[in-house]
């Protein structure tokens, strides 16, 4: 399995050039929201994404999921930017004309990952009273609707599904992707992570206390818990020989993944990491890829204080000694937690630092904490080539996800589209 196009939307840029810059530059995404009044919430902060605050009026295609008068759901509108970008990037027909032509056109699907799905439809309904006019903004609230729309957007015609657990929705989308492709089902799978800004997330997680009031801090001692982010991912995924037949360039393989469940409590993780360290075991072996073979870890990093604690014990688990010796970051203290648009955005940034040669920092930290005591690559990108990495996504209900990727021998490298790759290298 090959990655061959990806897509980003988020609070640190809006392609991946801007984003691994973002990423190398240990730049945080984190500033005031301004989508909706934050007055009354636990915080006002959040990774907000700059690019089309408003869905641009654009009109939905006939059957697909809009709004009164046409616009988008943001959901909707956020994953189509993103998945434009790796449709385009992997070379493949970008509009539903181009690709009725095309008859691998039914050989190409859809995994969408989301949390919200339509949620800011849902929500504006709800704010206008409920109004039988305004009832059409519902229609956009089902995660399947951002499938629904991307579809019909690129005329793809094979399996399309939408997959919801929780904060791993969007390695879980890459993880059914792999599944649908292997068993011959699909070609080309496009992996869609994505959720928006919302006020219920950002005070049902400030009710629970899971948001900070100051930097989110993931691993340091004196960590409060996270900033709510938002944003879209997409890699376009295909299987070698058909990549190989259309002369395609790869960025990476997606060597494999595993799916664990710590079936332990609805919203904290089990405090051994044990569900975390079965989904790691599981991606490694599903990879063929002995642990000391491993560069980097993309941690969840959530920085609440339950999750890193176990996130640690879970990579200790796994690795071992070894432990003490692989780098590890977590992008959400620079993405914020973008929630079903995580695992996936998490998983580019991933690719990204294997294709230019660097570890992304965890920023904000400055206080060891002894329950959280490996190389979590202080505040300062990393020059390192990186060959084999792991990216992990946990979910509330312990829904765990770990992801393995791969430089890619068998095929043409992605060619990198700024003049020179963050920190100057390439890998």
């Amino acid at each position: 399995m090959v990655v061959t196009g990806l897509g980003v939307i988020s609070s640190l840029g809006n392609d991946t050039v801007s984003f691994a810059e973002g990423l190398y530059a240990g730049r945080s995404g984190i500033r005031p929201i301004t989508a909706f009044d934050t007055s009354g919430y636990r915080t006002s902060n959040g990774g907000e994404v700059d690019a089309a605050r408003r869905s641009p009026g654009r009109r939905a295609k006939r059957g697909t999921r809009r709004r009164p008068g046409g616009d988008l759901d943001r959901a909707s509108w956020l994953a189509q930017l993103a998945a434009e970008q790796a449709v385009r990037d992997a070379g493949l027909p970008l509009s539903a004309a181009e690709s009725a032509a095309d008859e691998t056109a039914q050989r190409r699907g859809l995994v969408t990952g989301s949390t919200l799905g339509g949620m800011l439809g849902a929500e504006d309904y709800l704010r206008r009273g409920g109004r039988a006019r305004d009832a059409a903004r519902l229609c956009a609230f089902p995660p399947h609707a951002v499938n629904d729309h991307l579809a019909a957007e690129f005329g793809f015609r094979g399996p399309s599904f939408a997959v919801s657990t929780a904060c791993s929705a969007g390695a879980m989308a890459i993880g059914q992707a792999v599944d649908v492709i292997r068993c011959g089902k699909a070609a080309v799978i496009l992996a869609v992570g994505v959720d928006p800004m919302t006020r219920l997330t950002l005070a049902g997680f400030g009710v629970l206390k899971a948001l900070t009031k100051e930097r989110i801090r993931p691993f340091d001692k004196h960590r409060s818990g996270f900033s709510l982010g938002e944003g879209a991912g997409v890699l376009l995924l295909e299987s070698f020989d058909h990549a190989r037949r259309r002369r395609a360039m790869a960025y990476c393989e997606l060597a494999g993944y595993g799916l664990s469940c710590d079936a332990y409590h609805m919203t904290a993780p089990d405090k051994e990491g044990r569900g975390a360290a079965r989904a790691m075991h599981l991606a490694l072996q599903d990879a063929g890829v002995d642990a000391a073979a491993v560069q980097y870890i993309n941690a969840h990093g959530t920085a609440t204080q339950l999750n890193d604690a176990a996130e640690t014990r879970a990579i200790k688990a796994v690795f071992g000694d070894a432990a003490y010796g692989v780098p590890i970051s977590s992008t959400k203290s620079m993405l914020g937690h973008t929630l079903g648009a995580a695992g996936a955005l998490e998983a580019i940034a991933t690719i990204l630092a294997m294709r230019c040669g660097f570890v992304p920092p965890t920023i904000n930290y400055e206080t060891p904490d002894p329950a959280c005591d490996l190389d979590y690559v202080p505040n300062v990108a990393r020059r390192q080539p990186i060959h084999i990495a792991l990216s992990n996504s946990f979910g509330f209900g312990g829904n765990n996800v770990c992801l393995v990727f791969m430089t890619c021998a068998e095929l043409p490298r992605h060619p990198w589209t700024a003049a020179e790759p963050p920190g100057g290298a390439s890998v």
